[in-house]
């Protein structure tokens, strides 16, 4: 049958009919590779994921930092975890069980009475036992004398570091008393308000005691009395070298000084000198002591 004579059906069978150069399948053949493309698939799958385990610790050793030999970081890496460096454990401190402490040094006492040296020379030994000096202690070293009564006020003072010296006066009286000489207040004698003149030495008569200081017993002496009409300063000067002008207070002079040198160390010759000069620095008497009769002012005691 010729090709026009085929019917379309005919065409269909014949696309649908087996080719005969192909040769029919071999069942044992089928099984065989059907295995084969198994095995090949397991291993394809194990070389798979032994990649990936390769790789996830490559990872981590990136992470953490671990030396990879030459191999450079990655580009964008991220903070690095600090690692602390080891470090020893502490040591505990050597127990101090079984020893026993040293007592402390001992420290000097707040009662020592080692005596305290003084810059000042004529600060007294034992100060805190120089006679309270008052108004009515020193009327009552006039002992019976005519002198101030009840009515005394106090008219000048004069004072330092050894002591100090009062006048004191009333309408008719006036006397003059010192705390310097120990505990005992030294008196001079009461004497009515008549002022002296410029020439009568004994009005200008000083008292002379010791005080004891840090240097040892040193001579002290003391005065006062009614300034005279037209005197402005009252002069004195001693063997030690120094002068002193008496303070004026109240129509009244009061002089104290503390020489620079032992009892008996000054020459008799060189006796206390008296000065007396106007407001103009004029001399109106000038005058040295007798030793004994001018030189021990005072009823209370001797010099």
């Amino acid at each position: 049958m010729n090709d026009k004579g085929r019917s379309p059906e005919d065409e269909v069978r014949d696309a649908l009919a087996p080719d005969g150069t192909i040769e029919p399948l071999d069942p044992a053949g089928v099984i065989a590779g059907a295995r084969r493309r198994r095995r090949t698939h397991v291993l394809a799958t194990a070389a798979g994921a032994s990649v990936a385990v390769i790789a996830i610790a490559t990872g981590g050793f990136l992470v953490r930092g671990d030396n990879l030999g030459n191999a450079p970081a990655p580009a964008n890496h991220g903070p690095t975890a600090l690692v602390s460096p080891p470090y020893p454990a502490p040591t505990r401190s050597p127990s101090l069980a079984g020893v026993t402490p040293r007592p402390p040094a001992a420290l000097p006492s707040a009662q020592s009475s080692a005596p305290v040296p003084s810059a000042n020379p004529n600060v007294p030994e034992t100060p805190g036992t120089s006679a309270q000096l008052t108004v009515a202690s020193c009327r009552t070293a006039a002992d019976g004398e005519p002198g101030p009564g009840a009515a005394a006020k106090l008219r000048g003072t004069a004072s330092d570091e050894a002591g100090k010296t009062i006048v004191i006066a009333d309408s008719r009286y006036w006397m003059a008393c010192d705390s310097t000489y120990g505990a005992e207040v030294s008196a001079r004698k009461p004497a009515t308000l008549k002022k002296p003149g410029v020439q009568d030495n004994n009005a200008f008569a000083v008292a002379n005691n010791t005080v004891d200081t840090v240097d040892g017993q040193l001579d002290y002496f003391w005065a006062a009395g009614l300034v005279p009409d037209g005197v402005a300063t009252v002069r004195y000067s001693f063997a030690d070298g120094e002068t002193v002008d008496a303070e004026i207070s109240n129509g009244f002079w009061l002089m104290r000084h503390v020489a620079g040198i032992p009892p008996g160390a000054h020459d008799l010759g060189d006796r206390v000198r008296v000065q007396l000069l106007s407001a103009t620095g004029g001399v109106l008497n000038d005058v040295r002591l007798n030793w004994g009769t001018q030189t021990c002012a005072q009823i209370s005691h001797g010099c």
